[in-house]
């Protein structure tokens, strides 16, 4: 598999749909990668994925929702994701998320810059919309640090960030 963007510390590859892709040894850490601090502020769906047979489900949700992003680290783990709503032609709504093993070494901020620099050259879309719960202080401090500013929204619970690419 092709990566769709690296970074020093990072490989990112997109997956697919494609029956040929075996997604076995991701699917195995899907439980670790998705854990209670992990999950805390996000939908529901994200919620118990206690085994394999719940990571496989939640996985095959993810790919019919949105385009989705495995992240690995440089020695080949799995740590993370980001999915991109496939709704609007152009406007996209972005979401990501490492393993609460990876938090606080600058790892989201890396990823989410290359994957930004990336998708402005190579993608159609004209804005990226990041829903933020509103507890989540440090992602939303990502998104501004990563030129996104805030939506105005009726939400009493998620802030929304938008970011133009063009």
């Amino acid at each position: 598999m092709t990566p769709y963007i690296s970074t020093p510390r990072l490989i990112v590859y997109e997956l697919t749909k494609d029956p040929s892709f075996t997604a076995d040894n991701l699917v195995e850490q899907i439980p670790n990668i998705l854990s209670e601090s992990v999950v805390a502020n996000l939908p529901p769906h994200f919620h118990e994925i206690a085994n394999t047979k719940q990571a496989h489900a939640w996985l095959e949700l993810m790919l019919s929702e949105s385009r989705l992003f495995v992240v690995k680290s440089r020695e080949g783990i799995f740590i993370g994701f980001i999915f991109i709503s496939e709704n609007d032609e152009k406007e996209k709504h972005i979401g990501y998320l490492l393993a609460e093993a990876y938090w606080g070494k600058g790892l989201a901020y890396e990823l989410l810059k290359a994957f930004l620099n990336h998708v402005k050259q190579a993608e159609p879309w004209l804005v990226l919309v990041g829903g933020v719960d509103k507890h989540n202080i440090a992602s939303a401090k990502l998104l501004l640090k990563l030129g996104f500013q805030l939506r105005d929204s009726l939400d009493n619970n998620v802030d929304f960030y938008e970011l133009h690419l063009n």
